[in-house]
């Protein structure tokens, strides 16, 4: 693997905003909704999922695993 640092310094500026843009878009916080989507797929029940996403948003999760289906 290359590095990382040079990579970056080499991308021109509209690679470098590119990049940024997309980085932002995946690396955002979890909505309470979705968080409540993923808990209720992994079994919780409805009225627990909604009152754990309420709290569990205040951590800014950006990701979520679960059981294989």
């Amino acid at each position: 693997m290359t590095d990382l640092i040079a990579q970056v310094e080499a991308m021109t500026p509209e690679q470098r905003e590119g990049a940024i843009t997309v980085l932002d878009a995946m690396s955002r916080p979890l909505q309470a909704r979705e968080i409540e989507s993923f808990l209720r797929a992994g079994g919780v029940p409805r009225a627990r999922a909604i009152k754990l996403a309420g709290e569990l948003k205040r951590w800014h999760i950006i990701a979520m695993m679960g059981p294989e289906q």
